[in-house]
C-alpha cells in the first residue's frame, strides 16, 4: 500500500471519529450555540432576579395602576400599580425553580425505578410496567388540577404535585432503554464475571443509554414550566403573593383592553422559555445520537 493511499485512508477515519463525536456535532450547530447561551442567560436572570429587578415586584401604587411603559415602568403596571417588568424577572425565578426542582427529583426516581424494572424482568417488571401505564394513562394537567385540590397551593406542594406527574415519563423511557441494553454482549459478559448487578447497571448499562433521559430531562423543564402557569392561571398554583407569569395573565384578563402587556408580556415570557428549552433539548439528542446527520433536526 503506498504511502498516499495510507495517509487518505487515515484522513478518513480522522473525519469519521471527529463527525461521531458529539463535542464536533455542537461546534458546527450555531443554532444550537446560540440557544444554549440564551438558556445560560436566563439561569443567571432567574438565580438573580431580586437583585436584577428594579423594583420591588410587591409593592402597589393604585394611582399608577395600568400604566403604559414609562421612564420609571419600562413595561408599565399591572392593576394594581406593581412594576411589570420586576414582576417578569422574578416570575422567572419561580417558574425555574419549581421547574428544575421537579425535574430533578423526577430524574431521580424515574432512572432509579425503571432501571430497576428494566434490569430485573419478570413479574417485578410486569408491576412497576403497569404501575407507569397507570400514571401514564391520567391526562397530565387532569391529574395536576386533582392533586393540587388534595395538597393546596404553594411552592413545595407544586413541587410535591409535578414530581408524581413527570416521574412516570422518566421511568419508562429508561426502562425501555435498559431492555434494549441489558442484552448486550458487554453486560453478558459482566454478568458471566460474577459481577454485582448493581455495578453492572450503574457501570455499564445506564452509563450507554442515560443520554436519551437527559434529553427528555431538558424538553420537560419547559413543560414543566408550561404546566406552572397552566396551574396557576387556573388559581390553584402559586399563591398570589408570589410573582408567577400564569397568575399574572389570569389578574391582566379583565385589562387586557386599557392595559395589554400585563398578558402580552407574561405570555411572551412564557413561549421564550419553554421554546428555549425544547430547541436545546432536540438539539441535544440531534449531536448525541448518531443516527442524525449534522444539520439536526432544528
Amino acid at each position: 500500500m503506498s504511502e498516499c493511499t495510507l495517509s487518505t485512508q487515515v484522513r478518513k477515519i480522522s473525519i469519521s471519529i471527529q463527525k461521531s463525536d458529539w463535542l464536533y456535532r455542537f461546534k458546527m450547530r450555531r443554532d444550537l450555540q446560540v440557544a444554549c447561551v440564551l438558556i445560560v442567560i436566563i439561569l443567571i436572570i432567574g438565580f438573580f432576579a431580586p437583585d436584577i429587578a428594579p423594583q420591588n415586584p410587591n409593592i402597589t401604587d393604585l394611582e399608577g395602576k395600568n400604566q403604559g411603559p414609562t421612564a420609571d415602568h419600562i413595561l408599565g403596571t399591572d392593576y394594581l400599580g406593581r412594576d411589570l417588568f420586576s414582576r417578569v424577572i422574578c416570575g422567572l425565578q419561580t417558574s425555574l425553580e419549581i421547574a428544575l426542582a421537579t425535574i430533578v427529583i423526577s430524574f431521580i426516581i424515574g432512572v432509579t425505578i425503571g432501571s430497576f424494572s428494566g434490569y430485573q424482568s419478570g413479574w417485578i417488571d410486569n408491576v412497576i410496567g403497569r404501575i407507569i401505564d397507570v400514571f401514564l394513562a391520567f391526562p397530565s394537567v387532569i391529574l395536576a388540577l386533582a392533586l393540587m385540590m388534595l395538597l393546596g397551593s404553594g411552592v413545595l406542594n407544586m413541587i410535591i404535585m409535578l414530581s408524581i406527574v413527570q416521574w412516570a415519563s422518566f421511568a419508562r423511557l429508561t426502562r425501555g432503554q435498559v431492555l434494549a441494553e441489558k442484552n448486550q454482549e458487554y453486560v453478558l459478559s459482566a454478568k458471566a464475571a460474577a459481577l454485582p448487578g448493581w455495578w453492572t447497571m450503574t457501570k455499564h448499562i445506564l452509563p450507554n443509554c442515560i443520554m436519551p433521559v437527559i434529553v427528555l430531562a431538558t424538553i420537560d423543564i419547559g413543560h414543566a414550566i408550561l404546566t406552572i402557569a397552566t396551574l396557576s392561571f387556573l388559581g390553584v398554583g402559586i399563591p398570589p403573593a408570589i410573582p408567577e407569569w400564569g397568575s399574572m395573565i389570569n389578574s391582566g384578563l379583565p385589562y387586557m383592553r386599557i392595559a395589554p402587556l400585563n398578558v402580552i408580556v407574561p405570555g411572551l415570557a412564557i413561549t421564550c422559555v419553554t421554546l428555549l428549552f425544547n430547541i436545546t433539548g432536540e438539539g441535544i439528542r440531534d449531536i448525541t445520537d448518531p443516527k442524525t446527520d449534522n444539520e439536526g433536526s432544528l
